[in-house]
């Protein structure tokens, strides 16, 4: 895994931590604060899968 992939991630175990704890600090309901934070890491997802893609192109020599 890259250090970009790595950061990303990073990145999104911290901000969606935080996410869940106010969210859920300010008395919101459990299961849309879980959908909150799952729509916010299908974007993280999302820009893993299109790092990894990148570089596997990069790998086998073709333009981005």
């Amino acid at each position: 895994m890259s250090e970009e992939v790595k950061e990303i991630a990073r990145k999104a175990r911290h901000r969606l931590h935080g996410r869940y704890r106010k969210l859920t600090a300010r008395g919101k309901n459990t299961g849309k604060v879980i959908t909150a934070a799952g729509r916010e890491l299908l974007g993280f997802i999302w820009a893993i899968g299109v790092k990894v893609e990148a570089e596997q192109r990069k790998a086998l020599g073709q333009a981005a």
